[in-house]
């Protein structure tokens, strides 16, 4: 047999693949993710497939199922522990759980879904924090014996997303994606009056994670600036802010709708989740809650959604924050209560 010298060179990690290598060190995240991507994508990290492949004798069964042989695929998509950590992380499963796809194409996937301007950005970054954190905590198993629960591998990894992205919004300033396009974003501190015809529903949720309770809050105003009504509540907290804000949204929408008010404008201080219902956009984490929300809306003769920011949301912002501190669950009330009083005047005093 004549062999040629091109059969015995060496190929680069990722010849056989060069899109992905491409995109991998093109993406906008950490440096370390990217190496770590390029790693697992050239099958140069340590998982048993790879090791084996090198001729090194390890155990080739999963640390986390011990079922299965530990593949590349396996380890971070396909076992049944890490599948269920997909799931509650919104993340499209039904390609990443397809046994018959290579673990490449399961890369590539999630190369588009980041690459998809219409959904929302932290489920566009979240996937690549989400694989660091199962890769990590897998480590974790074997070598320390430490068992992480997959719902903390999740508010972990949406931890990492969140401060990585709220730091290239400092450091580079407002990254519109699509997404703060249109939204008003006036930082006068005076609050707006509804236009004739409408009152004016702000709300908003002070968010915990975990088992401590969190508050939401609403309060309706016309277009004197006059309460009409408002209320504050608790409830159990959500993972993530925008599913508080969501939360704390729907019973504004409810307590509008019971309340009689057809003609409603609701404002809140989260754009995110304003320009998911005005322009209809995809945050699959959200999918639940958004599909209440246009349920709803369709039962109000006319309907306003806005965006302002929170020195403009004061009223809702102390309502949401003084119900966590409140010993009941919730309190109605159908004229301005005491300790709202001066922030109800002084925005009934401002307001253009």
């Amino acid at each position: 047999m004549n062999l040629s010298i091109e059969d015995d060179e060496p190929k680069a990690p990722l010849a056989l693949h060069p899109d992905i290598a491409t995109k991998i060190w093109n993406l906008n995240i950490v440096p370390k993710l990217k190496h770590f991507l390029w790693r697992y994508a050239s099958k140069a990290i340590g998982i048993a497939e790879n090791l084996r492949r090198r001729n090194m004798n390890v155990n080739p069964y999963c640390s986390r199922c011990c079922n299965e042989l530990e593949t590349n695929d396996h380890t971070l998509f396909s076992c049944p522990s890490i599948r269920p950590i997909w799931r509650a992380a919104g993340i499209p499963t039904q390609d990443l759980w397809d046994r018959d796809k290579p673990f490449e194409g399961k890369i590539r996937f999630l190369l588009d879904l980041h690459d998809n301007k219409h959904i929302d950005k932290v489920c566009r970054y979240l996937p690549f924090w989400l694989l660091w954190r199962i890769w990590k905590t897998r480590n974790d198993l074997i070598f320390n014996h430490k068992v992480t629960k997959g719902e903390d591998i999740v508010g972990q990894a949406l931890i990492d997303t969140k401060e990585w992205l709220d730091c290239q919004d400092r450091t580079h300033g407002p990254q519109h994606d699509g997404k703060l396009q249109g939204v008003r974003s006036s930082r006068s501190s005076k609050w707006c009056k509804p236009e004739r015809g409408y009152v004016k529903c702000n709300f908003d949720a002070s968010h915990y994670e975990g088992n401590q309770s969190s508050g939401l809050g609403r309060i309706i105003r016309d277009s004197n600036g006059t309460c009409l009504d408002c209320g504050m509540g608790k409830f159990q907290g959500r993972q993530t802010i925008e599913e508080a804000e969501c939360s704390a949204l729907i019973w504004a929408i409810q307590a509008s709708w019971a309340l009689g008010y057809r003609h409603v404008e609701f404002e809140g201080d989260n754009a995110n989740i304003v320009n998911l219902i005005n322009e209809g956009g995809i945050n699959l984490r959200l999918k639940h809650y958004m599909e209440e929300i246009w349920q709803w809306r369709n039962m109000f003769n006319s309907i306003k959604f806005t965006f302002r920011h929170r020195e403009q949301n004061g009223c809702a912002d102390l309502l949401a924050r003084k119900a966590v501190q409140s010993p009941n669950n919730y309190y109605l009330y159908h004229c301005c209560p005491s300790f709202l009083n001066s922030l109800v005047n002084n925005d009934a005093d401002s307001v253009f």
